[in-house]
């Protein structure tokens, strides 16, 4: 039965999860008539490859941590960690495959071997950890713990008891606060901070330790750290400071130094190199498509009143930077002299300056506008590097200045042609609620919302809603 040996399954669980890998790499084979009972020991080819899977997968399973019983994981983390690890692993059994000249299988077995393998062993994954919570409710796989506590520490005591299926068990806590000895002093032993803590995990089994008071100071934690890595106890450390303002922080390293780093905007390696890549070749593809288009909309402006076709427009981008932004111009040629007189007719709150009939758009502007062709030019800016096709909306330095400071965060991202306020209303929308929405962008971020937004801009443009 499952108790205190959890390195042993851990090993069992990776040897287990090579396993179903091996089965899943086969039964995708068999599928595609590729190996059969007759000549599965004949051919060579997918012996070569499944050799190579087992040590591949043992390293990338440890690597991951996927053999661990973790005790408090998400299970879209459990399967974000299978989709790299499935990904490394099935471009490495594609190299192998051509480096050792592999013509027996075809290539799109590989996509297949890895889409499927990323559901089995997710699934199993899943399961297992079904199983293992349940026998931890039970009482079993527990690990004894110590907390010193203060009263900022009992939500997070309360969720350690309500919370079984995490395999905690409390030996002890160590406080001085009235508030915990009232709360927790008829379940659990109570020990004085003034107690000896090196006595104490000596003489009691502890298998970790978890500091959750509010105030500490460097000395007294390092020294609790020492005493307990003397002999082998894990110590966790959780303060309010650690969760300000509902930041997680993250461990970073930069030359063999360790920060806990701060962030509250997308900070995903991969994802953000992937929306880059999207940006580049999405764009480069549709000017290339579109290009007859952009020169018979030059064409036309050029023709209504001989003024340039391009209106350049300098523009804050990520950060602060600031960038010229382009578009076709939509106005006549001394549109921006002409602003300070019609300000009072502004239908826009906010340092946000719109009219929604502005007697400075040409006719051909109009027509640019209700399209939203006239913003055609942007993906130039986007190939340049210094916009998004999906970001909040890049900002006029006069209209910065007049931010709050809580709204600068909008400028933390790269900046885009088109986002939520975009495909919502546009200047229907106030502008407090304007500047919501692309917090919510940013809080909410993924590659996936990029595309709902994509598809919504092409219905407004389609519908003419443009503005």
């Amino acid at each position: 039965m499952i108790k205190e040996r959890e390195s042993t399954i851990e090993r069992i669980n990776v040897v287990i999860q090579i396993f179903w890998t091996l089965t899943c790499f086969y039964a995708v084979l068999w599928a595609n008539g590729i190996v059969s009972k007759r000549n599965i020991v004949e051919t060579q080819d997918h012996l070569i490859l499944a050799i190579v899977i087992i040590p591949v997968w043992f390293l990338l399973l440890e690597m991951y941590e996927m053999g661990a019983m973790a005790r408090i994981q998400r299970y879209r983390t459990i399967v974000k960690k299978y989709i790299f690890l499935n990904l490394i692993g099935t471009v490495i059994l594609y190299l192998v495959f051509h480096i050792f000249n592999l013509y027996s299988i075809p290539g799109t077995i590989f996509l297949v071997f890895g889409v499927a393998n990323i559901f089995v062993l997710s699934m199993q994954k899943i399961a297992g950890r079904m199983v293992i919570n349940f026998f931890r409710k039970k009482g079993y796989n527990y690990r004894t713990i110590l907390i010193i506590a203060d009263e900022s520490s009992i939500p997070f005591i309360q969720q350690i008891i309500e919370t079984d299926r995490w395999g905690y068990r409390i030996s002890g806590i160590v406080t001085d606060s009235d508030m915990v000895k009232k709360e927790f002093g008829d379940q659990y032993l109570i020990h004085p901070e003034s107690e000896d803590f090196e006595h104490l995990i000596d003489e009691k089994v502890i298998d970790e330790v978890f500091f959750c008071k509010h105030d500490f100071d460097t000395n007294s934690i390092r020294q609790l750290i020492n005493e307990c890595k003397e002999i082998g106890v894990g110590f966790h450390l959780h303060n309010k400071v650690l969760s300000f303002g509902g930041i997680a922080p993250r461990l970073t390293f930069l030359n063999r130094q360790f920060f806990l780093s701060f962030r509250n905007t997308p900070e995903n390696y991969i994802t953000l190199q992937i929306k880059g890549a999207i940006d580049f070749f999405l764009s480069l593809l549709f000017l290339t498509m579109v290009s007859p288009f952009i020169l018979l909309i030059a064409l036309l402006i050029k023709m209504e009143d001989g003024g340039p076709v391009i209106f350049k427009q300098v523009r804050v981008g990520k950060h602060g930077r600031l960038f010229n932004c382009l578009k076709f111009r939509t106005m006549v040629v001394n549109a921006e002299e002409m602003k300070e007189k019609l300000m009072q007719l502004n239908e826009q709150d906010g340092p946000v300056f719109k009219i929604k009939n502005d007697p400075r758009i040409t006719k051909v502007g109009k027509f640019l506008r209700k399209t939203s062709l006239d913003e055609l030019p942007q993906f130039i800016n986007v190939l340049i590097g210094d916009m998004s096709i999906v970001g909040p909306r890049p900002p006029v330095p006069a209209e910065v200045k007049l931010y709050k400071r809580c709204l600068i965060r909008r400028l933390s991202v790269t900046p885009g042609i088109t986002c939520i306020w975009q495909v919502s209303g546009r200047n229907n929308i106030p502008f407090d609620k304007w500047m919501e929405m692309d917090m919510q962008y940013i809080d909410n971020w993924s590659l996936t919302l990029d595309f709902i937004i994509m598809l919504k801009t092409l219905k407004v443009i389609l519908n003419h809603d443009g503005q």
